[in-house]
């Protein structure tokens, strides 16, 4: 394994991706307190730290990317957070240390990307995988809602095997094609690092997967670093989740991608009717 390879950002050949999902909904994002970032524990520590583009117009352009995504993993245990959203958490942490009697903390210092302002299932949910088993820390975007996890079994994909290979991010890799959930996936994947996880809830293959997108191109990730060093896997603050399962979670954040004004009591200008604009959203899971 390489010691340290700092962010190379290795420009993709684009494709189609101009129709590549968006935070289309636009629902404004949840404070931090709401899904208890501001009382995290530590359940770990990660000797290595894979850092994902989503949704990148242009690798060499954080500013064209939806979210930077991480993958940290001890012990057998991996964790896939938003690096972004995490970054910003900490900040805050630390400036209300700082600053206890201010009364307020500042928002989204160390957010980036394309429509950083606004709230997506895939950059501010977690997963978690142990063993057989993935658990989603799902964070909603309103306040008077409970936040909710579930559970399912992992891995889920059944992967076919391809002789291409293609170098990513420095490293050889594989390619394996799978159907999940409705939508066809196209993996690169590298054996010469032995995890067999990746971005999101995708994993299963013979080594870590570095590149991961639907034939569509509505979503991709894509390694852009692999460091090694000490990074702490957090846990948010477990008394804010509420036991639930996939389907239900599936369907709660279609709809804040689809009515959130509605969903949020948002009323038209000088009357007691709601808004009840939809939007158009494309889910990862179809199924």
């Amino acid at each position: 394994m390489k010691k340290k390879l700092t962010i190379v950002l290795v420009l993709a050949i684009i494709c189609g991706w101009t129709n590549a999902q968006q935070k289309q909904g636009k629902p404004f994002l949840p404070r931090f307190s709401e899904y208890g970032a501001n009382n995290v524990t530590e359940i770990g520590k990660s000797n290595i730290r894979i850092l994902y583009a989503f949704q990148a117009q242009d690798l060499k352009d954080e500013n064209t990317w939806i979210d930077c995504g991480q993958l940290l993993t001890d012990k057998g245990m991996t964790q896939y957070s938003s690096y972004y959203v995490s970054e910003n958490n900490a900040y805050i942490r630390q400036w209300l240390k700082d600053n206890p009697n201010k009364g307020y903390y500042p928002g989204g210092v160390k957010l980036k990307g394309r429509l950083k302002d606004y709230w997506s299932e895939y950059q501010y949910s977690q997963i978690y995988v142990q063993g057989n088993e993935l658990t989603e820390w799902a964070v909603m975007p309103s306040a008077e809602l409970t936040q909710y996890r579930y559970k399912e079994p992992w891995p889920s994909m059944q992967w076919t095997l391809s002789n291409e290979q293609q170098t990513i991010c420095g490293y050889q890799c594989q390619k394996a094609t799978c159907h999940w959930r409705g939508r066809d996936y196209v993996a690169w994947f590298t054996s010469a690092i032995p995890l067999k996880s990746g971005p999101w809830k995708f994993g299963g293959l013979p080594g870590l997967i570095m590149k991961i997108y639907d034939t569509k191109h509505l979503y991709t990730w894509e390694a852009v670093a692999v460091e090694n060093g000490s990074f702490p896997i957090y846990q948010l603050d477990e008394r804010r989740f509420k036991n639930s399962d996939r389907k239900k979670v599936l369907k709660m954040q279609h709809d804040w991608n689809v009515k959130y004004r509605e969903l949020a009591g948002v009323m038209r200008a000088g009357s007691n009717t709601p808004v009840t604009t939809r939007y158009p959203f494309d889910q990862l899971e179809l199924e």
